[in-house]
């Protein structure tokens, strides 16, 4: 699946795409970040600068607005988890 790369918004010209390609490798990744027993890791970010010349950067696909296939519940910017 191609991901577009988004600016980062504290500049520098660095792009992120998401990498769903990560997770498989979840046991390598629980080794160095604190996850939690009942995480789950879906995905990762890459972080760089974006290749505007190379073909796969180019394309352009519709999309439809996140509203109108997800909501989120539980992510109150006061809530902290604590594994």
């Amino acid at each position: 699946m191609h991901q577009h790369p988004a600016p980062v918004e504290a500049g520098q010209g660095l792009h992120t795409c998401v990498q769903a390609a990560f997770a498989p490798f979840h046991a390598v990744v629980r080794r160095h970040l604190p996850l939690c027993e009942d995480d789950i890791l879906v995905c990762g970010i890459a972080l760089g600068y974006e290749d505007t010349q190379a073909p796969e950067n180019r394309l352009l696909t519709e999309r439809q607005p996140v509203e109108e296939f997800a909501s989120f519940h539980g992510f109150d910017a006061a809530a902290e988890r604590v594994c």
